[in-house]
């Protein structure tokens, strides 16, 4: 996919924006520090406009995500029906809405901010680069070409999206794009240290009693190029953690020097699996995510199921395991 101009983007964007008197913003299931960074950061923006907006989520923020300013303004759903725009952040598919899909979807028009590789084109009005690091990269490129003011709340948000996405600028995704727009934010005001003290070195005893359990049963197979855990509703129990607290635990899987993919399954609810995938190099989880319905990109992706636990365990490890043998 070519390189969008970003001075066409912004505008377009600031167009759609104009015609606009109530916004409403979503993020995907599962958020991570991406979706949830870029969707504050649009809604400051509206803010500084004057434009009423609402952002709402399927689920809720996770607790690494909960310092960002605005963060309290996210909801899990929204009574009005007065929206004329909707703003769709980090996502190539309505699905990844969740319980919201039905709202977004009476909306009479959308914008999409996305850097996956789309397999669906939502959106009346797209702003995709598939070479961005992140949904903040492209947001941010977009505010800097309409000459937005980026308030210290903005940079921070969409500083939070970069440093998630990139794993702290240490995943292959990692680009002078990247690391140029990362510099412009922290000369906007972005505190970059709060960001990496919050999402790496903060964790309730909560989170690490259920990361001990999680490495303690662990399962390395393949010559152990392939790891992956099982945490079921007894283990969340045990350690008085939820779902929100895993965040992060599949990369420790995957630190492991042989492992080529690394899996995590979550049974947060009963029959309710959550599926965190990834990989190094050429292998694709997203590919594998896709086959179950999720999504995601090439070395990070997710899905779900409504199955019992073990049921869930034994069709994501016997699908990895052909992943692992054709690559």
């Amino acid at each position: 996919m070519a390189k969008p101009s970003y001075d066409q983007i912004a505008h377009q964007f600031a167009d759609v924006l104009s015609q606009s008197k109530k916004v409403l913003i979503g993020t995907h299931m599962n958020p991570d520090g991406d979706t949830i960074g870029s969707a504050l950061a649009l809604s400051h923006y509206l803010d500084g406009l004057g434009k009423p907006n609402d952002v709402v989520c399927h689920n809720e923020v996770p607790s690494n995500l909960r310092f960002l300013p605005g963060v309290e303004r996210i909801k899990q759903g929204t009574e009005a029906t007065d929206h004329d725009l909707a703003l769709i952040v980090d996502m190539d598919s309505l699905e990844r809405l969740g319980s919201l899909q039905f709202i977004f979807e009476r909306v009479p028009r959308s914008v999409v901010l996305d850097h996956h590789v789309p397999h669906e084109a939502p959106g009346d009005l797209r702003l995709v680069d598939t070479d961005a690091s992140a949904t903040a990269v492209i947001l941010a490129n977009t505010l800097f070409a309409m000459d937005a003011p980026i308030t210290r709340e903005m940079a921070t948000c969409l500083l939070t999206g970069i440093v998630t996405d990139t794993g702290s600028f240490r995943f292959r995704n990692t680009n002078p794009e990247a690391l140029s727009v990362a510099a412009r934010l922290i000369e906007q005001g972005g505190d970059i240290n709060q960001v990496s003290e919050e999402i790496y070195h903060r964790k309730p005893y909560s989170s690490v009693k259920l990361l001990g359990h999680m490495l303690d049963t662990m399962h390395l197979e393949c010559e152990e190029r392939l790891c992956w855990g099982a945490l079921a509703m007894e283990d969340f129990w045990n350690a008085s953690a939820s779902d929100t607290d895993t965040e992060g635990f599949v990369n420790e899987l995957l630190a492991i020097k042989t492992v080529q993919i690394a899996a995590l399954l979550r049974e947060h609810k009963p029959l309710r699996i959550r599926v965190s995938l990834r990989s190094r190099g050429d292998y694709d989880v997203a590919a594998v995510a896709r086959e179950f319905g999720g999504g995601g990109h090439h070395n990070a992706a997710g899905c779900s199921f409504e199955c019992p636990l073990s049921e869930a365990t034994d069709m994501v490890v016997e699908r990895l395991k052909k992943c692992l043998a054709s690559s």
